[in-house]
């Protein structure tokens, strides 16, 4: 086979009947690009976990990545397709904008495509990608376009996203008498309530706004249902469009009357929260909006650790929307999977122009 003998439907269904919202799967894809490129004749391996495929090493000298994930959520709907649409899990998030940058890789020999593995997860292989290819390159400025289902639109930044415990320490008492004690559940109402005052900042694209939110996702606390509660916490997941709104929180829960019974913290996990991302690039930006409609990604995805760790321009692009994914409704037409080919590879080439 060769890159002109290769078909981008085939390739987009094959990949999205791979169940990939577990570790197994996300072995079995990337075995399947790495067969699928080695007929090819285009080199590829594992690196830090990502599948990275490429024609010489010296290409990631070039600074071009291409970049995408292949791990989905848990399987909501399993693979189904007629005459004009493919369904299922995976389909537009985000298996069709990766297919699409395999077709840009494929066109143009001055990009690296990069799959990640874990993005609906932790991030660990995108973060220490970029980590490892910081080390081992002497490239000092780096563009990408990461895959993800944006209408066709190209987004020039996302929210963040992080999870924020809020935790209260009260003291025990029989609860018959409320006031011999001090009750952790009442204390996170309270919180839970200041916390809908929050002055959340927006930003403005394209004549949109775009909000912070806090919202509450998960709470729990008390011992029995006869005791003052002494201990209670809540789960926030949080959304930034503006820098440090992890220490704004903590500032404002710091004027409560409350503020000596609680405890605030990011919760735990292997890698710091993709953060809010913004491309400051406005060169690269009045280049692109010559020819593509412009757009601000409302959720979270891996261009933060690009443009965190690389100081990379990062473009956030797809065919696919974000009001069917993560739900059984996802589906997305063969006709804008095939108009989404040619703009990754006009998007592509545009920023190769620039650069």
């Amino acid at each position: 086979m060769t890159p002109k003998e290769f078909n981008p439907i085939e390739l987009w269904e094959d990949l999205s009947k791979i169940r990939t919202d577990n570790e197994e799967g996300v072995k079995k894809a990337f075995k399947y690009l790495s067969n699928f490129f080695d007929n090819l004749g285009i080199k590829n391996r594992i690196i830090k976990g990502c599948f990275v495929a490429y024609r010489d090493f010296e290409d990631l000298q070039n600074g071009v990545l291409l970049n995408s994930h292949i791990d989905t959520v848990k399987v909501l709907r399993e693979f189904e397709k007629d005459d004009e649409n493919f369904y299922g899990t995976g389909v537009c998030d985000a298996k069709a904008p990766l297919v699409s940058l395999v077709h840009a890789f494929l066109n143009n020999e001055n990009a690296v495509l990069v799959v990640s593995p874990d993005e609906e997860r932790d991030s660990c292989g995108i973060y220490n990608f970029c980590h490892w290819l910081k080390e081992n390159t002497k490239t000092k400025k780096f563009y990408c376009i990461v895959g993800e289902p944006t209408d066709l639109k190209v987004c020039i930044g996302h929210k963040g996203r992080f999870e924020v415990v809020v935790k209260a320490y009260g003291k025990s008492g029989h609860a018959s008498d409320p006031n011999n004690g001090i009750n952790a559940i009442e204390i996170i109402v309270d919180v839970i309530c200041d916390l809908r005052n929050f002055p959340c900042s927006f930003i403005e694209v394209n004549g949109k706004k775009y909000y912070s939110s806090i919202t509450p996702t998960m709470i729990k606390g008390g011992i029995q249902p006869n005791i003052i509660p002494n201990r209670a916490e809540v789960i926030l997941d949080v959304r930034s469009v503006e820098e440090n709104l992890m220490e704004k929180i903590k500032d404002y829960l710091k004027e409560k009357r409350y503020s000596k019974y609680v405890e605030v913290y990011l919760n735990k996990r292997k890698v710091p929260y993709a953060d809010f991302y913004i491309l400051k690039n406005e060169e690269l930006l009045n280049s692109i909006s010559k020819d593509f409609e412009i757009d601000f990604f409302n959720a979270t995805c891996e261009a933060f650790y690009f443009g965190n760790i690389l100081n990379a321009d990062v473009l956030i692009f797809g065919a696919g929307s974000l009001d069917v994914i993560h739900s059984p409704n996802e589906f997305l037409s063969i006709k804008e999977f095939e108009k989404g080919l040619k703009m990754a590879d006009d998007l592509l080439n545009r920023i190769l122009d620039f650069k």
